[in-house]
C-alpha cells in the first residue's frame, strides 16, 4: 500500500509566500504539471472529502489509498472555494506530493468559510471548487529592465504564466487564473506585485522576476464533471466551425445583446465579469453599431427579438435627426456631445439599409447620405464631423463606415454619385493605407469596396480589396508562428503574438474578401481567405463566454454569450458582441451558404 499522506498545513493567502527551491536551470518554456483527468477527479474528491470530514468534526481525511503518480509528483496547489461565483476561500498546499498538497490546500481553506452552522454537507457539495497545481519556477531572462514598456510580452503569456518577484526574504506570487478573474492587465499587475515588496520605486527594476504555469480545473458540484481550462477557457478545436456550432454562437449572441438592451434603446456599454459591474463609459458610435448588429441579426435570422431591438435602438438615435440647411434634402444625425462624428450618421444609415423592410427608412436614408456626400472633398478625403463641429481624425474608422452605407444604399437605390464618390475615395484612401498602414482601416473598406466591386465589376475596386485583405491575413497566428492552439485563428495586427477581439471586425472584412475571391474565380486567394476566416471564426467563437467557463462568474446573465476583449481579460463591451455578432454571420454565409 502506497504510504498515508503525512500532515502540514499551509496558511491561506491570496498572494503567497514562494516556498519551492527555483530553478536555475529553466526549460525552454516553464513546465506544466502532467496530472491526468482521472487523477484530477481523485485530488478533488479528496479535496471534498477534507472538507466534509473537517464539518463534521471527524478530524483530518487520511485516505488509506493513494495514486503512485500522485505519490510521485511534488507540487504546490492553491484551492478556491466558490459559491455563485463568490470567492470564499482560498488555501494553498506544498510543496509536497501533490495529494498532500491538494489535501492540505483544503485543510488550509476550511476556516474561511466562517460560521459552520450555515453550512450542512449538501451545500458543502454544492460549492464549487477550483485548483491550480504549482510548476516550477523559472527566471524570466529579460535584458536590462524588466519594468521597461512591454519588456516581458515575449516571456510572460497573460493568463498563462504565473509570476514571482523576490525581494530580500519576501516575495509575492500571482497565479494565471487571479489574473483571469481580476479585469486587470499583465503591466498593472505587476506594477502592484511590485509596489507590494518595495516602498522605494527605486528597487523595483532590480527585483527579480520569475514565471511558472499551473495545470487549472473546476468542478461545479460534487456530481459534475471536471472542466480543464486553459487561460481560464475550454479550448475549441478547428471542427467547432461548423453549420450548427457557427449558428449556436450567433444565437447566443444575438440573445445576449438584446438582453443588454434598456428600455431608452440604447445598450450597456460594458460588464466587467470579474468585478460583477457595469462601466459608467459610453461611446455614441459603439451605441449605434449595436444598433446595426441587431439589424443586421434581425434580417438574416428573422427573429422577432433582434428585430424589436434594431427598431428600438434606431428610433432611439433617430431623435438625433438634423438637417443641413446649406444643402437640399441632406441631414445628419446631431449627438449631445456636440461631436456629431460621421460614424454615428453612416452606421445609422447602414443599419437602416440592413433592417428586414429597408423601404421604410429609405426617404431618411436619402438625406443622410446627402449630408455624407457633402462630407467628401474634392481629393476624396472625408471630413469626419457635421457641423458646427468640424475634424478629420479618425480617418481609419468614419471615412470607411460612411463608404459602407453608401455602397449598401447603392444596392438598394443605384445612384451615379455614389460611384463618383467611390472613384474620389479609392484615389485617396489607398495612399493614405500604404503611408499609415493601420489596421483599423481595412474592415470598413474592404467591406465597403467588396459591396461595390460585386456591383460594377471593377477591377481597380477588386485590387484594392485584396490589397488590403492580403496584408492583414500575414498577421493571423496560427500553428506555425504561434505556440498557444486557443490564440490560433487570432490576428496579431498590432503586437506579435497578441490577439484580441478585434478579430471580429478584421473577420466582417476577410468573409467579404472570400466571397468577392470567389465570384472573381481567383482560386489562389479562395482557398486562402477560406482557411483565414475559419481560423478567425474559431477565436471568435473561443471569445464567447460559455456556461463551463463561468466559474468564477457571479451573475452568469449579464456574461454568459458575450465577447470577450482577449482570452484572458473578461471586458464585455457592446461593440465587440456587435463586431462578433456581424463577424459570425459573414462567416456563416461565406463558408457554409444556405440553399436558396
Amino acid at each position: 500500500m502506497v504510504s498515508k499522506l503525512s500532515c502540514g498545513l499551509v496558511g491561506l493567502a491570496a498572494v503567497m509566500l514562494l516556498e519551492a527551491p527555483l530553478r536555475a536551470d529553466p526549460p525552454e518554456e516553464a513546465v506544466v504539471p502532467q496530472v491526468s483527468t482521472p487523477h484530477r477527479e481523485f485530488l478533488t474528491r479528496l479535496a471534498r472529502r477534507t472538507l466534509r470530514d473537517l464539518h463534521l468534526g471527524r478530524g483530518v481525511y487520511d485516505p488509506e489509498y493513494v495514486p503512485a503518480p500522485l505519490e510521485a509528483l511534488t507540487a504546490e496547489v492553491v484551492i478556491r472555494l466558490r459559491e455563485g461565483g463568490f470567492l470564499l476561500a482560498v488555501g494553498a498546499g506544498g510543496p509536497a506530493s501533490v495529494a498532500t498538497a491538494a489535501r492540505d490546500a483544503a485543510l488550509a481553506a476550511f476556516p474561511a468559510l466562517g460560521d459552520q452552522e450555515h453550512f450542512d454537507v449538501a451545500r458543502l457539495s454544492r460549492l464549487l471548487i477550483e485548483i491550480e497545481v504549482l510548476g516550477p519556477a523559472q527566471p524570466v531572462a529579460v535584458e536590462g529592465d524588466w519594468t521597461r514598456w512591454r519588456a516581458v510580452d515575449p516571456f510572460i503569456e497573460p493568463g498563462v504564466h504565473g509570476m514571482v518577484l523576490i525581494g530580500g526574504r519576501a516575495q509575492q506570487r500571482f497565479c494565471p487564473s487571479d489574473l483571469i478573474t481580476s479585469d486587470r492587465v499583465l503591466a498593472d499587475v505587476l506594477q502592484s506585485l511590485a509596489q507590494s515588496l518595495h516602498a522605494d520605486p527605486s528597487k523595483i527594476p532590480g527585483t527579480p522576476l520569475y514565471r511558472f504555469r499551473t495545470l487549472h480545473w473546476a468542478q461545479r458540484d460534487a456530481d459534475a464533471d471536471i472542466v480543464t481550462l486553459h487561460r481560464g477557457l475550454t479550448v475549441l478545436p478547428p471542427e467547432a466551425v461548423s453549420p450548427s456550432a457557427l449558428d449556436d454562437a450567433i444565437g447566443r449572441l444575438a440573445e445576449y445583446m438584446a438582453y443588454r438592451q434598456l428600455e431608452s434603446g440604447l445598450f450597456t456599454y460594458q460588464y466587467e465579469v470579474g468585478a460583477d459591474r457595469y462601466s459608467t463609459e459610453d461611446n455614441v458610435v459603439r451605441q449605434v453599431g449595436a444598433a446595426l448588429a441587431m439589424a443586421v441579426h434581425a434580417r438574416w435570422s428573422q427573429r422577432s427579438a433582434s428585430l424589436a431591438a434594431a427598431d428600438l435602438a434606431i428610433r432611439h438615435h433617430l431623435q438625433g435627426l438634423r438637417e443641413i440647411p446649406e444643402v437640399d434634402r441632406a441631414a445628419f444625425i446631431a449627438t449631445a456631445d456636440g461631436r456629431h462624428k460621421l460614424g454615428v450618421t453612416a452606421l445609422l444609415a447602414l443599419a437602416m439599409a440592413e433592417h428586414p423592410e429597408p423601404e421604410q427608412s429609405a426617404a431618411v436614408r436619402d438625406r443622410l447620405i446627402n449630408g455624407m456626400l457633402w462630407l467628401q472633398r474634392p481629393s476624396g478625403m472625408f471630413v469626419t464631423a457635421f457641423p458646427p463641429a468640424e475634424q478629420i481624425d479618425a480617418q481609419d474608422y468614419f471615412p470607411g463606415e460612411a463608404l459602407l452605407a453608401m455602397a449598401r444604399q447603392y444596392t438598394l437605390r443605384p445612384d451615379a454619385r455614389i460611384l463618383e464618390a467611390f472613384d474620389r475615395a479609392i484615389t485617396f484612401y489607398r495612399g493614405y493605407f500604404r503611408q499609415a498602414g493601420s489596421p483599423a482601416f481595412m474592415p470598413w473598406q474592404v467591406q465597403a469596396y467588396t459591396i461595390l466591386a460585386r456591383q460594377t465589376r471593377r477591377q481597380d475596386y477588386e485590387g484594392y480589396v485584396f490589397e488590403l485583405a492580403d496584408l492583414l491575413a500575414d498577421q493571423q497566428l496560427t500553428p506555425e508562428n504561434c505556440s498557444w492552439p486557443e490564440l490560433w485563428g487570432g490576428i496579431a495586427a498590432y503586437q506579435p503574438g497578441r490577439a484580441g477581439v478585434a478579430t471580429a471586425a478584421y473577420l466582417e472584412g476577410f468573409a467579404d474578401a472570400l466571397t468577392l475571391a470567389r465570384d472573381a474565380g481567383d482560386s489562389e486567394r479562395e482557398r486562402r481567405y477560406e482557411k483565414v476566416v475559419r481560423a478567425a471564426a474559431r477565436f471568435v467563437m473561443q471569445l464567447q463566454v460559455r456556461p463551463e467557463e463561468a466559474y468564477f462568474v457571479r451573475s452568469p446573465q449579464d456574461a454568459v454569450g458575450g465577447i470577450r476583449s482577449t482570452p484572458a481579460l473578461n471586458l464585455l463591451r457592446i461593440d465587440h458582441c456587435q463586431h462578433a455578432l456581424i463577424g459570425l454571420i459573414k462567416a456563416r454565409q461565406a463558408l457554409f451558404p444556405r440553399a436558396g
